[in-house]
């Protein structure tokens, strides 16, 4: 889950890419719908038994790697503005408003589905008593063993997500030099990037060599999964670093950019479905292999995002694709399709009494994905959408932030963005 499609609506910009120069991301719907299609996928084939009776199983079993996509996105998409700010010598993003604007867009959706799902549709596994919900609400079920497999089970990706949004604030603040040039800020960004990278490694052998009742757990955490937000991050930094310096590499502008990258994504695909790894949810592997299946899942989602970050998004089949509307629409509730889809699946299998691993692929694919897809709508304009107007209250004060920084920027006589530029970048693929 969960990034998981957690930055699936538009959010306003914040001050400091209003005083730098400002870029949006409109292919990023499109890679979310890409990602969370992808987890439908893996979920189905187990449930219909398609992975197992087809030559194909091999594929369709690694399509977890939809979490990885959702993973950098975060990491980019959260910490480009933080990226942007300490390369322009402008003030961090506003802490507060930072939390605010994450909580209101991952807590009401994901409280509102783990209650009808568990409580109406009563297609969740629960344990009695205040502290099992309170795991749940809370996003804690990956630290507790028994409670792991409770509640929306795809639902442990938001209790990462929700340890990487605490933490990269700190990051960040630790990260800003009191004294810095553009370059030499620059050096930090990419040597606190290969330190996350190299932290999460040593963890995740730390991890897997353990024993304890935490152990089967332990790679869920964030320090597991970190070097994947950091992939996310990296392109974060450079991207803000060209636009800061108004560079852009021949090679990143290339027409053929997006079909060598994708390419190599594909090749990462490949090489990961050829491990050996069983095709079933829930399997043991060794720590080595392991640790080659997590850097071909980082390798996997980085060469799929490299064509949304770098060169003309105008420009190209791919970005056409990943920018077209239905695929963009779905991309824009690939949260909820994401919370919704497990439940669907269950009440599916309820309904038309087909035995477990013998159902047609396609029927139940396409019925969980309808399904999902318009409960996730519903609930984003409904219910989401409203509550994401009170973020909009919040770009009020943003704006006006951004105006008192451009003014102070202008008297100095630095930090003004282009004039052919809006002062406010497009909302698209924002976090």
């Amino acid at each position: 889950m969960a990034a998981s499609p957690l930055e699936a609506s538009p959010l306003e910009a914040s001050p400091v890419e209003a005083v730098g120069r400002p870029r949006h991301f409109p292919c990023f719907d499109g890679l979310r719908a890409f990602a969370a299609v992808s987890v439908v996928v893996i979920h189905v084939s187990f449930v219909s038994g398609f992975t197992n009776r087809s030559t194909y199983g091999i594929y369709t079993a690694r399509l977890e790697i939809g979490v990885s996509v959702f993973f950098l996105i975060s990491g980019f998409l959260l910490y480009r503005p933080f990226a942007a700010a300490h390369l322009a010598g402008a003030p961090s993003p506003d802490l507060g408003r930072f939390w605010m604007r994450r909580l209101l867009r991952i807590v009401p959706a994901y409280w509102l589905a783990l209650t009808i799902t568990t409580y109406v549709m009563h297609v969740n596994q629960t344990r009695s008593g205040w502290a099992s919900a309170v795991i749940l609400y809370g996003f804690g079920q990956i630290y507790f063993p028994t409670e792991v497999f409770k509640g929306i089970s795809q639902a442990w990706s938001l209790c990462t997500e929700m340890s990487f949004y605490l933490f990269l604030p700190a990051l960040a603040a630790g990260v800003v030099a009191r004294w810095r040039s553009t370059a030499n800020q620059l050096v930090r960004e990419l040597a606190a990037v290969a330190v996350l990278i190299a932290t999460s490694f040593v963890f995740r052998i730390w991890a897997l060599h353990q024993h304890g009742h935490l152990a089967g757990t332990m790679p869920n955490w964030l320090p597991a999964n970190l070097d994947l937000f950091a992939l996310g991050m990296f392109l974060a930094v450079t991207s803000a670093w060209l636009a800061e310096t108004g560079r852009r590499p021949a090679w990143l502008w290339s027409p053929f950019l997006p079909t060598l990258s994708w390419a190599a994504a594909g090749a990462a695909f490949w090489g990961v479905s050829q491990l050996g790894i069983p095709p079933v949810p829930l399997y043991q592997i060794s720590p080595d292999l392991n640790l080659v299946r997590q850097t071909l899942y980082g390798l996997f989602a980085f060469f799929l995002l490299l064509p949304a970050v770098y060169g003309p998004q105008e420009r190209g089949a791919i970005r056409r694709v990943l920018q077209n509307r239905v695929v963009a629409a779905l991309g824009v509730v690939s949260y909820g399709v994401y919370l919704w889809h497990q439940a669907w699946i269950q009440m599916f299998l309820n309904w038309s009494h087909d035995r477990l691993f013998a159902i047609p692929f396609w029927d139940l694919f396409s019925a969980a994905l309808a399904l999902a897809t318009a409960t996730a709508a519903a609930s984003y304009l409904l219910f989401e959408r409203p509550i994401l107007r009170l973020k909009n209250r919040l770009t009020w004060f943003d704006r006006s932030a951004a105006a008192a920084v451009r003014a102070a920027a202008a008297a100095d006589g630095i930090g003004k963005a282009p004039a052919a530029e809006p002062a406010v970048p497009s909302l698209a693929g924002r976090p």
